[in-house]
């Protein structure tokens, strides 16, 4: 297995351990939300770049967690909370980035995966279709480069 699939996985399976969440998508960001069938809340992967580097792999990935916003019709009594559910959507998927960069940050893995930046995270409001709320932020992740050059 190379580097970068290596990295996918990991991440994949470091989001799964996470049960706040209930989706795992990836692609350019256009494709968030385009699945009908997406259980909320999500986590959208997308890689932006990747540097070849002296003994190590470096990935950029921007992670993108979001859960849908629900508008209840009734009349506001707390003009600060308002009728929906923002702030526990920016809550839940705060922490679910959190987990997963704490888990970068202070787990040894099997992949030997690093994390390199100190990530972030940007609110997003209403976004897609949808009506998602949620975060995203950027991280570079590192790994051994494998690859052995014989002449």
């Amino acid at each position: 297995m190379n580097e970068f699939y290596k990295i996918i996985e990991f991440l994949k399976s470091t989001i799964e351990s996470n049960p706040l969440v209930h989706t795992i998508t990836h692609g350019t960001p256009d494709l968030i939300d385009i699945d009908k069938k997406n259980i909320y809340p999500l986590v959208h992967l997308n890689v932006t770049q990747s540097q070849i580097l002296d003994g190590y792999v470096a990935f950029d990935f921007e992670i993108t967690s979001l859960d849908i916003r629900n508008v209840v019709k009734t009349n506001v009594r707390d003009k600060f909370l308002g009728n929906d559910n923002e702030l526990d959507n920016l809550n839940t998927c705060h922490a679910i980035l959190n987990h997963l960069i704490t888990k970068l940050k202070l787990q040894y893995n099997d992949y030997d995966v690093e994390l390199l930046n100190d990530p972030n995270l940007i609110p997003m409001l209403l976004q897609f279709s949808n009506q998602l709320d949620g975060w995203q932020t950027t991280l570079t992740l590192g790994i051994k480069n494998e690859v052995i050059v014989c002449d």
